[in-house]
């Protein structure tokens, strides 16, 4: 199922502006990779306490329960009042670490090792970006005195001199860092929130960030699948997280086909509809079923 979340305010094909480019090809170049300009989605933090939070981006709501040990998530359709997805989230403190544990409508169970508690009560993305130790990773933004210009999944990149981590060429596409654009690659959605989304993302949960990407990304029961993701990606959160600009980058791709599917209280069931298959935040990959090489 996707969900139109915006109208497009103009669109652009890539160009070349005819000066000289270095750099190498990782895939086949597509010159004329549709981008689209959209809409930044509206906002609205209803309720913000230490253990609830509930906001709306768009048609889409998110309630988000916890305390500490155990998290829920449900979301909703505005419109509807539809709920398209619920996600389960338990924290467990081993050693100096956490097992933080997501369970998803697929009945997958998804576990991944952090330095913090994600879902302790109050947390903010803001939070994890101030704390010291928790991004693992350098600045990345290379030491290089030049730049490289070359091509990933048929779009055109740039990194190297004064580059945090490689995404699209800004100028290349005509992008401005107060743009929010979607560039359709040969396999993956290519998408640029402006400085002013990304802030307001960074400003609230985690979850905030995962369900923005879903729905944005035009596939709104991906917004519980990129939820998961995106309390995965806090343990990266950092000055790389976000681009030069402020701006905060992703890559995703999904595929229909058929899947398990769970939704408590009903059992499980055999549906056919979106799986994710890629999803890359910033300079971190986080799923790669097609096993593409980071660019």
């Amino acid at each position: 199922m996707e969900a139109v979340v915006c109208s497009p305010t103009r669109t652009a094909d890539g160009r070349s502006d005819g000066r000289k480019r270095g750099g190498n090809t990782k895939s086949n170049p597509n010159p004329h990779a549709k981008v689209v300009f959209m809409k930044d989605l509206q906002a609205k933090l209803l309720v913000d306490t230490p253990t609830r939070q509930v906001f709306t981006l768009g048609d889409l709501l998110i309630d988000y329960n916890t305390n500490g040990r155990e998290a829920k998530i449900i979301i909703k359709n505005t419109t509807t009042s539809e709920v398209i997805d619920v996600v389960y989230i338990t924290s467990i403190k081993i050693g100096d670490s956490y097992l933080l544990s997501v369970k998803d409508t697929s009945g997958g169970t998804y576990s991944t090792r952090t330095p913090i508690n994600l879902i302790a009560p109050g947390l903010r993305t803001k939070q994890l970006i101030s704390q010291p130790g928790i991004n693992k990773e350098s600045s990345n933004i290379m030491t290089l005195t030049t730049q490289q210009h070359y091509w990933w999944d048929g779009v055109y990149f740039v990194k190297g001199y004064m580059i945090k981590y490689p995404h699209p060429d800004y100028e290349h596409y005509g992008i401005e860092p107060w743009d929010t654009v979607k560039i359709y690659g040969n396999r993956l959605i290519h998408l640029h929130f402006s400085q002013g989304m990304s802030d307001i993302l960074l400003g609230l949960g985690p979850t905030a960030v995962g369900a923005y990407i879903g729905f944005y990304a035009g596939s709104a029961p991906l917004a519980v699948v990129t939820a998961i993701a995106g309390f995965v990606a806090g343990v990266v959160l950092g000055s790389s997280f976000v681009d030069e600009y402020s701006c905060l980058w992703v890559w995703v791709a999904w595929k229909n086909e058929w899947h398990w599917q769970w939704t408590p209280p009903t059992p499980p069931m055999y549906v056919y509809g979106p799986v994710l298959k890629y999803l890359r935040i910033g300079p971190s990959t986080f799923k790669n079923d097609y096993h593409i090489p980071d660019p």
